[in-house]
């Protein structure tokens, strides 16, 4: 049996409690080559859902790959926005680099061929990018929810 610091009367020290509650080091990496209109909701979208402090932004795939050759957090996530087929099929160059992420897609429509070549990339969710991603900050706030749940300090919580 583990014992609460409050249940016996211990006072806790301030930078614990600072160190539980801003220790999630999960970032979000951010993909949109286009400057559209489609892309700044989509970016908004991320916005009101991660924090600004844990969002990085990406319009070229060269700069993206370099960050991804980085060491990266754990539970982090990759939302990547494919604007044409062309580079879609070019995201599969990345493939390799984003194992240890969970990548959200943004595809540009819904042809069987496009779906079959996103799912390469192992998404764990995919949106159409004509779309107003009310259902891509769902999933984006769970999956930062979860995150959080994972690095609170609940490790050796009794069941």
């Amino acid at each position: 049996m583990f014992l609460d610091y409050d249940s016996v009367g211990i006072k806790r020290n301030p930078i614990d409690s600072l160190l539980k509650e801003d220790f999630n080091p999960m970032q979000l990496l951010f993909y949109s080559s286009r400057d559209d209109q489609n892309s700044k909701k989509l970016e908004a979208a991320v916005h009101q859902v991660i924090p600004e402090n844990k969002i990085e932004i990406f319009k070229k795939q060269d700069d993206l790959k370099e960050r991804l050759r980085r060491p990266i957090e754990p539970d982090s996530i990759a939302v990547l926005s494919a604007s044409n087929r062309k580079e879609l099929q070019q995201m599969q160059l990345l493939r390799g680099l984003l194992t240890e992420i969970y990548i959200v897609l943004v595809i540009p429509d819904r042809k069987a061929s496009t779906i079959r070549l996103a799912h390469l990339l192992l998404p764990r969710f995919l949106s159409q990018k004509e779309n107003d991603f009310t259902d891509l900050e769902i999933v984006l706030n769970k999956m930062y929810a979860n995150s959080q749940h994972s690095h609170d300090g609940i490790l050796f919580k009794e069941p």
